[in-house]
């Protein structure tokens, strides 16, 4: 049984499959659709180009996302 790291006012360490993890600022327009597709690239899951196409309704950040894409 592997021990458990003390992680304080933490809480419990993220499960993730390749490891230990990195904070970064992302626009909030897009934070969930990334951590989407982290989790499947983490699981070893194909990423689909449907996952990465922009609301109906973009805002501006979707939109400079969408130009990059």
């Amino acid at each position: 049984m592997k021990d458990k790291i003390q992680r304080g006012s933490r809480g419990p360490a993220p499960s993730w499959n390749l490891g230990r993890t990195k904070t970064i600022r992302v626009p909030i327009a897009i934070a969930d659709l990334l951590l989407k597709v982290a989790r499947k690239i983490d699981r070893g899951e194909a990423i689909e180009p449907q996952m990465l196409r922009i609301m109906e309704n973009p805002s501006k950040e979707q939109t400079n996302l969408k130009r990059v894409l």
